[in-house]
């Protein structure tokens, strides 16, 4: 193992039987976006000494019951060394799909060392092939360990500040949450900004950020919901996506190997001018790249107004600079009708304006889970309340759930 001239780790391939596999990733998007890695059972070996030769056999048995028990049948597994197996996985990305392989590895080494020690958990995230090898780099484990802790809130507990929300400066954020701006009504509107972690129900990772605004008359304070959107002019649509995309420029990964990706929820009517998406590609302070790796644009507005031919061309154009495209549905019998004949990465369901008591929350959910199911590679129930309705949207059939605070009621004042 070496280093080459941009710091990476090189990892020479020794299997026999990797080649094949390697060859159909090195093309794939799933390198830039952290999905492939590698896991290393070197502290085991180092351990064995002598004993290694018998006990090999052993330990990849082991190793290879807990990815199949935590992979899906869409991912891939392959041993590529003495020690080390290459995983790629289609179902997460990111620091959500590495936070799969840490599991599989601490448990491992709890099996056959007794303990899962930092220092014995190496798994690195592979950034390039080349033949037989492949350049890495080391993954975090903190990074994960944050990951993890930010998936599952306690019961009855008021949300603290997000960890991601303290990585920015106070004064930046200040800067661009709240923000206010007089509407085409005349009224002057103030948008309040938040962030949602999106947790993998399955693996128990936060697997992406979500910006999530409040809109609010700035006299009364009174809260303007998703669904009263339509009645906005283009222009204070124009004007409160700008500042969503403003604020959620701040949480732009700057690694999308390492950090999770950040869904901006606009508004469909905004990126389906030029204006729009030119907003989107000039984030302030993002380059385009790092728009296009790290930035998931969730459309809020679909109905059965929106033209279909449109709506599959705005996707298609809005898929070219972000790192994909979801559509939020209407919480209605026929919810797909209006997103049929686009491909979406994603599609969500906003729970918190529905006001649902507890009760009838897990029917409403089935509900809406049985008509997203198979539709998308990722089915959101954002918006939740609390922990206990994180059991009820994986129960339900959804992949990822969201647990947002209450709007406050209280006005913030804009300098």
């Amino acid at each position: 193992m070496s280093n080459d001239s941009g710091g990476n780790e090189i990892t020479r391939i020794s299997a026999a039987d990797a080649p094949a596999m390697l060859e159909r990733l090195a093309g794939s998007d799933r390198l830039e976006r952290g999905a492939v890695f590698l896991i290393s059972v070197e502290a085991i070996k180092e351990r064995s000494g002598d004993r290694w030769d018998r006990k090999r056999d052993d330990v990849w048995g082991y190793l290879g019951r807990k990815l199949n028990e935590y992979l899906s049948y869409q991912d891939i597994h392959q041993q590529v060394s003495d020690t080390e197996v290459l995983v790629a996985m289609t179902t997460e990305e990111g620091v959500a799909a590495q936070a799969v392989g840490m599991k599989v590895l601490e448990e491992v080494l709890e099996f056959f060392l007794g303990a899962a020690n930092r220092r014995d958990i190496r798994v690195k995230a592979v950034t390039k092939i080349d033949g037989h090898l492949l350049s890495c780099t080391e993954i975090d484990p903190e990074a994960i360990a944050t990951a993890r802790a930010t998936a599952r809130p306690e019961p009855e507990r008021e949300p603290a500040i997000s960890p991601y929300q303290m990585r920015v400066s106070a004064q930046a954020e200040r800067e661009r949450n709240p923000v206010s701006f007089v509407a085409a009504s005349g009224h002057k509107l103030l948008i309040e900004f938040a962030l949602e972690h999106v947790i993998s129900l399955r693996h128990g990772v936060t697997a992406v950020l979500r910006v999530e605004p409040t809109v609010r008359y700035y006299a009364t304070g009174e809260v303007i919901p998703t669904r009263k959107y339509g009645k906005l002019a283009d222009v204070d649509l124009m004007a409160l996506d700008s500042a969503t995309l403003a604020f959620g420029s701040l949480f732009l990964p700057q690694d999308a190997r390492t950090q999770p990706p950040l869904i901006l929820p606009v508004s469909f009517r905004t990126m389906g001018g030029r204006k729009g998406r030119q907003l989107l590609i000039g984030m302030p302070c993002a380059s385009p790249e790092l728009v296009r790796q790290g930035a998931m644009i969730e459309f809020i507005d679909i109905d059965h107004g929106t033209p279909p031919g449109r709506l599959v061309e705005v996707v298609s154009l809005v898929s070219g600079v972000a790192r994909g495209v979801l559509a939020r549905l209407q919480p209605t019998g026929d919810a797909l009708r209006p997103v049929s004949g686009a491909r979406f990465n994603g599609l969500s369901v906003d729970v918190a304006e529905l006001g649902l008591p507890d009760a009838k929350l897990p029917s409403f959910l089935r509900q809406m889970a049985h008509q997203m199911r198979g539709k998308a590679p990722a089915l959101i129930a954002q918006g939740l309340g609390e922990r206990l309705h994180l059991d009820m949207a994986e129960e339900a059939g959804f992949t990822h759930a969201g647990i947002r605070a209450a709007p406050k009621t209280v006005t913030r004042q804009v300098a």
